[in-house]
């Protein structure tokens, strides 16, 4: 499905902020202007649109805080901090670039200040994997989502995933795992692939909050989440169920089959150029140079060594919880394995293909993320009735 651009890159991260709609994370009408503003394909024009009209927001708040319109100010930030992260999306391949710290610290900055006077307020959450929790009205301990991102999220952007937890009676834990959000900006620790020893902690962090039910974390993780998260629940037995959309299983695959023949000569010394030659193709630049800085790495054919170590494969048996493995009919990114992950899993399970027809069409159900929330739910209503409040939408 195409939005607005002919290029698929910024067509697909124009449909991403769209699809934060409902979360009062973006409006339809900015974004389709805010995308008029900009050249097709061009990265500089892609950020100077965005934070431009961030930069003004910012503005509007500042000056309905100072009049006194304190949820107004807080959902004018909101929206800023969403297009000042799209504004860096495509110059994370350089750490310390302007356009990069610039506008993460000010989409970071935009969504602090809000925190205490959105419609659904939260609060920071300090550690190792710092984020934010948000907690439904009532008395406490909750049923708690616990989400983790994936290449390139930040643990303020997951905020569009709350509205659809807190309105069914759970607490909502977005964090910032190594190579994501402020743990790879601010900390400058890159992606590894044994997240079995970086969830446990997350889950220790998340039980020790009093608004969380220790007995009933729910551990998401969505788009590069769906390959994290299953190798973090295989260290983390206590957690009550696990939901990954889509299901990735064993990234060298999906790689392979991206290289083709080049794939049999990624250990050869002899092959670096034909490898570094990747990065004078734009669109692969483009996609490259992100992934290397996240991954810690600082060129092609160490990036693609590396991507061997991010599997489960013989590590799907051991993960112990309740789990639900979604794909898509048009998801490109995960080509299929969802299905190889179920499959591969002994646990109690159940998988969940999206389609274009139910208007869920693309990666991690694109624009319509109220699709994957639904059926997600509905599956722990299910499969986790312990997790069940009477009134349950």
């Amino acid at each position: 499905m195409k939005l607005y651009f002919d290029d698929e890159g910024f067509d697909g991260q124009l449909q991403r902020t769209v699809g934060k709609c409902d979360s009062g994370m973006a409006n339809v009408g900015e974004c389709l202007y805010i995308a008029s503003r900009i050249i097709n394909g061009d990265r500089d024009s892609w950020y100077a649109g965005w934070s431009a009209f961030a930069d003004g927001l910012a503005a509007q708040a500042a000056a309905a805080e100072q009049a006194g319109h304190a949820t107004s100010a807080a959902t004018l930030r909101l929206r800023a901090a969403e297009y000042y992260r799209q504004a860096f999306f495509w110059h994370r391949d350089d750490l310390d670039g302007k356009e990069l710290t610039t506008a993460y610290r000010a989409s970071v900055d935009a969504f602090r200040s809000a925190l205490p006077d959105l419609p659904r307020p939260g609060r920071r959450v300090e550690g190792d994997t710092p984020g934010y929790l948000f907690a439904p009205s009532g008395t406490g301990p909750f049923p708690t989502i616990l989400h983790i991102g994936g290449y390139d999220n930040t643990a303020e952007e997951l905020y569009a995933s709350v509205y659809p937890a807190l309105d069914r009676g759970w607490a909502f834990v977005g964090l910032d795992g190594p190579g994501q959000g402020s743990v790879l900006y601010d900390r400058r620790v890159p992606q590894r692939p044994d997240w079995e020893h970086v969830v446990p902690g997350m889950v220790d962090l998340v039980a020790g909050l009093p608004e969380v039910d220790a007995r009933r974390i729910v551990l998401v993780g969505r788009s590069f989440g769906g390959l994290l998260a299953p190798r973090g629940a295989t260290g983390a037995p206590q957690l009550a169920a696990l939901i990954v959309d889509p299901g990735q299983y064993d990234m060298a695959a999906g790689v392979a089959a991206r290289l083709g023949e080049l794939w049999q000569h990624v250990d050869d010394p002899a092959a670096k150029p034909q490898f570094d030659a990747l990065l004078e193709i734009p669109a692969l630049r483009t996609l490259l140079g992100p992934r290397m800085v996240t991954n810690g790495v600082t060129d092609p054919q160490a990036y693609f060594q590396d991507m061997r170590r991010y599997t489960s494969a013989g590590l799907a048996p051991s993960i112990r919880c309740p789990s639900f493995v979604t794909d898509n009919e048009t998801d490109a990114v995960s080509t299929g394995q969802g299905r190889r992950l179920h499959d591969a899993m002994t646990c109690p399970k159940a998988f969940r293909r999206f389609t274009r027809a139910e208007g869920a069409e693309g990666h991690c159900e694109g624009m319509a993320p109220i699709v994957f929330w639904t059926a997600a739910f509905d599956w722990l209503d299910t499969m986790v009735p312990s997790t069940r409040r009477a009134g349950n939408p």
